[in-house]
Formats: structure tokens, C-alpha cells, sequence
């Protein structure tokens, strides 16, 4: 029997978390021995679990209260009921899926009780990271206060980010692992980028889920996900003491709701949409009430430093004021797989003279792609690995190309629970979590990944501050 607390049915646990726990439900005897919740998502929550056939046992409704929807304390009456449930019953884990302003407090609270974990990324989310230097730092900070907690439990704590369990990456990191070890030439340069199309319109930017209104935006949102696979791939290098980075350099430029507002003006949306509400928003529109939103788009250039010599050079180039599918006005039901998200995704890293790998991940529409084989660009399934060798010098062939997503496609597709390769992905992290085994994305490993976030933000922060956003920073 696995008994589970979970914490917050947003989008993301109505379409991984709920599914995946009830197809193993009967194999594990899962058993959701209570819900939290705000009272404000009373009807959606009642509407979602009618249906369903794995029910809460308890649903406790909190008060939409400025510290539960901020995160700043835990609510007492939930810390008393979770309380009275671990005195009368074995809890084997908590899920959390809230709002991340959140999820340090309940964290905190599992970590103390010895109760497993497995949380949605990011970690955590202090408020105004991209305008305060205190506030950029804290996400590092936090971190530190929870890898205390855990040194001091028997909880295993697990984050999910499924590129880590992602065949194609997982494939990638071993190919690049074992070269880097064979030859002992570290990773010189990485280039990551992913857009993902989410297109808010002016009056759309004060919604709760996925906020920039707090101050942090796409780097917090799908961005925390490539800021992880950039410090998952890059620590590679550290099996190399000469490319053990010490410091780190980093340069960050954001394009921020303000900025948006000016590139699509009012004259070019009431163009596109026809709607009053376009107007009604820019009669009251004022620039200083956005001036400490969050960022759409996030363009990092950093370097990594062992003394005073470069190892490896990177990019992180996140956006949101990208290609999208949405080509209506009110918005549907599900805004997480429903608004015209299109993700476009890529990789190119190089081994100095002697490999390039590069990724390739391309949607041309949200979902369900009619004219398009499956795995071919513009799927849903399209993932490509291509590898390129300098034969001469080390062997093996010029050039091989991988694709995932139609393999992975092709071996599900009897399936009926399958929803796409990175989907397979968060399965095998629920699973790991389930049967308490060992995961690449376990809290542990994320500690380089929270240094480079908590830099981005500081650099954020100083440019805003200072004008400069260049920022310097030890490993």
C-alpha cells in the first residue's frame, strides 16, 4: 500500500500526476489519503475528481488567505491536519504541485516528518527575483536551507524534471560522458534554446497560474527545465579537474511584459482581434505597474572558469514571444495544453575539434498534427539527436543521426496511456517515486542547477539596478 498527500491540482497534476497515479493505482495499492486545496478552486477541483477513479479520501479547502495564496507560512489548520494523519497512518509520500511561491513550506514540513517528496520545479520562487539582487539570491539560499533539512532526514526528495529521464537526453549525456572520459577533452560550448509560443494577451498578465505579476516569469515556468539541462550536461566536465568550473560569468538581457505591450501595440491587437477589451486595457494601461513583472524572454551568456582560463562557453536563449497556435481571443478551459503553446527545442554542444551534438525538437502545432508522420519535423513526436565525429582524429563514424521520438512513437503506440516522449519521461520519475529508487533528478542533483538560476536572476537584478547585468559568481 502507498499512502500520498497531495498538494495542489493545477494543470500539470490533472495531466501527468492524476493519470500515471491511477494507472498504477491497483499495482501499488495507491491510495490519496488527502487533498489540499484552495477554496477558490472548490468547483474546478469537484468537477475534475467526478470523473476519476482514483478519489481523495479527505479534501481540505483552505482560505484563500494572502499567506496561503503567497506562500509565507504554512496554513495551521493544514499543518494540524497532516499532523493528525501521520500520527494515525504511514504516509509514504507527499506530492506538490502548488503554485512554487509555495512549495518551500510544505517541503519543509515533509522534509522534518520524513516524508518522501516529489515536487514540480522549480524549487523554489522568492518574490521579484528579476528586479532584487536579495531576492535572486534567496532562490540559491533556499535551496541551501532545504539540503540542510534533508542532510538531517530520511526522506528521499525528488524534482521533476523530465529531460533527465528523457530517453534521447539520457542517451545524449551518456554518449557525451563516456567521449569526455575516453579522451579527456571537456564540453567546450553549449547552446540551449527552447520557445514554447505562450502568448498572453495585455489583459491576461494578472492570472496566478504560471505568473509574471511576482516578479519571475519563463525561467521559472518551462525555463527552469533547460537551465537544468544545461547544468546537468555541463557537469560532464567536472570528472576533469582542469575543467572544474571555480567561477562563473554571466550576462543576461530579458524581454519583459512592458516590452510586449509596445512591440503589439493597442492599434496593431484591436487590428488582430476586434475586441473592446483591447481598449479597455490600455485606457488604464500604465507602464510603471508592469515595470516589476516577470520575464517573457530570457537570453544568458555565460562562461565557466577553472583560474583564470575558460572551459566552456554557453547560451541559454528562453522565449516566450515566440511562434504560437493561438489564433482566438477568450480563453479555453485548459490553458496549459489548449492556449497554442508550440514548442520549438535545440541543443549544439561541441567537444572542442573533435564532436558536435546537436538536438533537434520541433512542434508546428500544439497538439495532434494532421498531415505529419509522427517523429517527422513538426510532430508532436519529432526528436532528433545528430552526431557529428572528426573520424581522423578519434575515430568511429562522421556522422549518425537518432530519432527518438518516432522510435519511442513506434514502441508505444498499443499504448493507450502514452502521451509523448517527454511525457514518458515524467512517467519514469512518478515511478521512481512510487518505488522510492534512485533518480538523476533527485534534489541532490540540482545544487549547480540553482547556483546558475540564482545567477541569471542576479543578473537580471543588475541590470535593472545598475544598467549592467554582467555578474561574477564561485561555483
Amino acid at each position: 500500500m502507498k499512502n500520498y498527500i497531495f498538494v495542489g491540482l493545477g494543470p500539470h497534476a490533472k495531466r501527468i500526476y492524476f493519470p500515471f497515479l491511477e494507472k498504477y493505482m491497483d499495482r501499488y495499492d495507491i491510495r490519496l489519503k488527502l487533498l489540499i486545496e484552495l477554496k477558490s478552486q472548490t468547483e474546478k477541483t469537484t468537477g475534475y475528481l467526478q470523473s476519476r477513479k482514483l478519489v481523495p479520501e479527505r479534501i481540505l479547502y483552505l482560505e484563500n488567505s494572502e499567506a496561503n495564496k503567497m506562500g509565507t507560512e504554512l496554513d495551521p489548520v493544514a499543518c494540524c491536519e497532516m499532523n493528525e494523519l501521520i500520527r494515525l497512518e504511514k504516509i509514504d509520500g507527499m506530492i506538490i504541485s502548488v503554485e512554487p511561491k509555495a512549495h518551500k513550506m510544505y517541503a519543509e514540513w515533509a522534509l522534518k516528518n520524513n516524508i518522501n517528496i516529489l515536487m514540480d520545479k522549480p524549487i523554489t520562487a522568492p518574490l521579484h527575483p528579476s528586479s532584487d539582487r536579495l531576492a535572486a539570491q534567496q532562490i540559491f539560499d533556499d535551496y541551501a536551507y532545504l539540503e540542510h533539512l534533508l542532510e538531517q532526514s530520511t526522506s528521499k526528495y525528488y524534482v521533476m524534471c523530465q529531460r533527465r529521464n528523457h530517453e534521447g537526453y539520457t542517451f545524449l549525456h551518456n554518449y557525451l560522458n563516456s567521449f569526455v572520459a575516453e579522451f579527456g577533452v571537456p564540453i567546450s560550448s553549449m547552446e540551449v534554446y527552447h520557445a514554447d509560443g505562450v502568448w498572453n494577451l495585455p489583459h491576461e498578465f494578472q492570472k496566478e497560474n504560471h505568473p509574471y505579476k511576482y516578479g519571475y516569469g519563463k525561467l521559472m515556468h518551462s525555463g527552469y527545465h533547460f537551465v537544468d539541462l544545461f547544468s546537468w550536461i555541463a557537469q560532464i566536465n567536472f570528472q576533469i579537474e582542469r575543467a572544474r568550473p571555480e567561477t562563473a560569468s554571466l550576462y543576461t538581457t530579458k524581454f519583459t511584459p512592458n516590452d510586449l505591450f509596445h512591440q503589439l501595440d493597442e492599434i496593431t491587437c484591436e487590428k488582430l482581434f476586434h475586441r473592446p477589451e483591447i481598449s479597455d486595457f490600455y485606457k488604464t494601461y500604465k507602464q510603471e505597474t508592469y515595470e516589476s513583472y516577470g520575464e517573457l524572454d530570457v537570453q544568458t551568456l555565460l562562461q565557466l572558469k577553472h583560474g583564470p582560463r575558460v572551459v566552456m562557453t554557453g547560451s541559454i536563449n528562453l522565449q516566450q514571444n515566440s511562434l504560437s497556435g493561438r489564433g482566438w481571443f477568450d480563453l479555453p478551459e485548459d490553458t496549459y495544453k489548449g492556449n497554442g503553446r508550440t514548442r520549438h527545442e535545440r541543443l549544439n554542444i561541441q567537444v572542442s575539434h573533435f564532436l558536435n551534438i546537436q538536438v533537434h525538437s520541433y512542434q508546428s502545432v500544439e497538439k495532434n498534427a494532421e498531415g505529419i508522420e509522427p517523429g517527422d519535423v513538426g510532430s508532436e513526436d519529432h526528436f532528433d539527436i545528430s552526431i557529428f565525429r572528426n573520424t581522423k582524429m578519434v575515430g568511429g563514424k562522421s556522422f549518425e543521426k537518432f530519432s527518438f521520438g518516432k522510435e519511442m512513437k513506434e514502441l508505444n503506440k498499443e499504448n493507450a496511456s502514452y502521451l509523448g516522449h517527454n511525457e514518458k519521461a515524467r512517467e519514469t520519475t512518478l515511478l521512481n517515486f512510487v518505488e522510492e529508487k534512485e533518480d538523476t533528478s533527485e534534489f541532490r542533483h540540482h545544487k549547480f542547477t540553482n547556483q546558475l538560476l540564482s545567477g541569471i536572476y542576479s543578473s537580471m537584478a543588475e541590470g535593472v539596478i545598475t544598467g549592467n547585468p554582467q555578474v561574477a559568481m564561485a561555483i
